[in-house]
């Protein structure tokens, strides 16, 4: 299993920023119903269907992100 890392923001005062790791079975649970949907709307649902994949959702939210790939959890 892969695992990713990107910044977030946190309420607390006292914490300016940290890291979050998310595993790609966390990111397609979160992400890929909405990505899924919002490229039928732009491509069409055979298109998509055919030419992509779960690995191109987690592709575009490491993007989203300013995500990264880590080795070891």
């Amino acid at each position: 299993m892969r695992y990713y890392c990107y910044n977030t923001w946190k309420t607390d005062p006292s914490v300016d920023s940290y890291v979050e790791v998310v595993s790609e079975e966390e990111i397609l649970a979160e992400y890929y119903d909405r990505w899924y949907n919002a490229m039928v709307s732009k491509f069409g649902k055979e298109i998509v269907d055919r030419d992509y994949c779960k690995n191109d959702c987690i592709d575009d939210w490491v993007i989203v992100n300013w995500a990264w790939e880590i080795k070891d959890k």
